[in-house]
């Protein structure tokens, strides 16, 4: 039988997010998951293993994932690899009867997300998509307030993901850089946020009518040594081809009715890592930018032409808000804090022996849906049916 001890594929930059959201909510469950503990942290690079599991108070390290798969001790499982190991990972990981959690993207294209979701429909365990801007209280409270009716019928919305991390030149190659191994560039790697939070807000994408992408820094150097996560290194005097999108920028039709813009940059100057939402109703309007994360913004129609927005601070009716050690108007949330409330709401589906619904499997399979569309649109110049799986 398999135990209840926590595994971390990946030490970089999202595995250490992962550990520190285990380390936030494990103990909230050490009575319902008996055994429940920070076992190991795998990665091929021993040195950044070792740092991650110091720091965050695993027990070992490991260089083999299969090795940590075929441990009977260990139970749960995050994957946070490179894009292109997610499936292999993911399908092996159910197969071997894991509580599964994988970083997003679930898959490079929506026909091997089909797969792990069918895999995970035959497994008898709990397995997830990590969506954690759905987790923001004031996200969560939009999602509310517009399932409320209180901004009526959507007419249309605007929902971007802006970073900055590519926007240098000198930054190295990587596989980030390659189709091959990364997909789509910025569609895939942060565009799955923009694309989740938008199906999330305001429902099921059934076309793109529409897309352009660019690639505006069209060759990058190989770094001379190892290199982690957006980090500069030296580089050698080789560089390679970039052939996949620094930015893409579509146009959704929303079953609904509800009209979308959507746009994902990696070379956004001056935008750091910004999530912008903004969305319009026969009866009001709402807004939230990551950038400012105490509030988001609702403007309710009055009828005099210059109906104002109020801003709705955090405070404890919100989403989540009872997860926080300090959950009074107007304190912010953390980039971090999101992945503990993700993490908690993953041990809890553990817990109480129930599916993940909130960022599940097929989440992620409807996300990779609409991503192909995108991709199908820029491609061809011509608009793109989201071909959806059946359920």
């Amino acid at each position: 039988m398999t135990g209840s001890a926590i595994a971390v594929i990946g030490a970089g930059m999202i595995g250490a997010a992962h550990a520190f959201g285990y380390k936030v909510a494990i103990d909230r469950f050490s009575r319902a998951i008996r055994g429940v503990r920070l076992k190991t942290v795998c990665d091929a690079n021993a040195e950044l293993a070792a740092t991650m599991a110091a720091t965050w108070g695993f027990e070992t390290v490991a260089s083999d994932w299969k090795a940590v798969l075929a441990d009977p001790d260990i139970g749960i499982v995050s994957i946070c690899l490179p894009n292109f190991l997610h499936a292999e990972v993911t399908l092996a990981a159910l197969a071997a009867g894991k509580h599964v959690i994988c970083e997003k993207p679930l898959a490079l294209d929506a026909a091997t997300a089909a797969r792990i979701y069918e895999a995970s429909k035959a497994a008898h365990t709990v397995s997830a998509t990590v969506f954690n801007y759905r987790r923001i209280p004031a996200v969560a409270a939009i999602k509310r307030l517009i399932e409320n009716g209180e901004i009526g019928g959507l007419v249309n919305a605007l929902v971007q993901y802006e970073s900055e991390y590519a926007a240098d030149p000198h930054l190295p190659h990587s596989w980030r850089y390659e189709r091959d191994r990364a997909g789509p560039g910025a569609l895939l790697d942060i565009g799955t946020h923009a694309v989740d939070v938008a199906r999330f807000l305001c429902g099921e994408v059934e076309e793109v009518a529409g897309a352009i992408a660019t690639i505006s820094i069209k060759r990058r150097f190989l770094p001379a040594g190892a290199s982690i996560g957006h980090n500069h290194v030296e580089l050698s005097s080789e560089s390679r081809r970039v052939d996949n999108d620094d930015v893409m920028s579509a146009l959704l039709r929303f079953k609904n009715g509800c009209q979308g813009t959507f746009l994902a940059s990696r070379v956004a100057v001056g935008m750091g890592n910004s999530l912008t939402i903004a969305i319009t109703g026969t009866k009001g309007a709402v807004r939230y930018s990551s950038r400012t994360p105490a509030h988001y913004e609702i403007a309710r129609f009055d009828g005099s032409g210059q109906s104002p927005f109020m801003i709705v601070a955090n405070n404890p009716t919100l989403p989540f808000a009872s997860l926080l050690p300090v959950p009074h108007d107007g304190v912010a949330i953390g980039y971090a804090e999101v992945f503990g409330f993700m993490i908690h709401e993953f041990l809890d589906a553990i817990a109480n022996g129930r599916p993940m619904a909130n960022g599940s499997v097929l989440d992620g399979l409807r996300a990779a849906e609409i991503l192909d569309a995108i991709q199908q649109a820029a491609d061809t110049n011509h608009p793109a049916k989201v071909r959806h799986r059946a359920a």
